[in-house]
């Protein structure tokens, strides 16, 4: 479980109007903005608005990845949150996300889910697997 270290307190202070700010730097290309953005989707917070500024950033991420690094720290924190069981509302967003940067791994991090004690948890494995399998039958025609 990813916990909040010493240096990313800021991330967990994050206020709903510094989160806009964020996003809007982030769809500008601002490079510091995107490195930021990605250690706040990776980061365990529970702001005012911080779920739904991650779901944003994550749809945007899921069609402007950044860098590799970058990518696999967020879907580390997701496959995570999965497998825990500790994601609240808009995690289908970091999801779909995980699954379009990286559909291998989120496929085994479902697969791992599916033995999950919690129903919720399994529910949401179950749907990974759905999603991938209805993606790769659409690369077949």
């Amino acid at each position: 479980m990813m916990q909040a270290s010493r240096n990313n307190l800021w991330l967990s202070k994050l206020t709903k109007i510094d989160l806009y700010q964020l996003i809007e730097e982030v769809k500008a290309g601002n490079s510091d903005a995107i490195a930021k953005a990605t250690l706040f989707v990776a980061h365990e917070s529970f702001g005012l608005w911080h779920n739904r500024a991650r779901a944003k950033l994550c749809r945007h991420f899921k069609n402007h990845p950044p860098a590799r690094e970058n990518c696999d720290q967020m879907i580390d924190a997701v496959i995570q949150r999965l497998i825990d069981g500790r994601f609240s509302e808009q995690f289908i967003d970091q999801l779909s996300m995980a699954i379009r940067l990286d559909p291998k791994r989120m496929h085994a991090a479902a697969i791992a889910a599916l033995t999950s004690e919690k129903a919720y948890v399994r529910q949401y494995a179950e749907r990974v697997i759905h999603i991938l399998n209805s993606s790769s039958k659409a690369h077949l025609h």
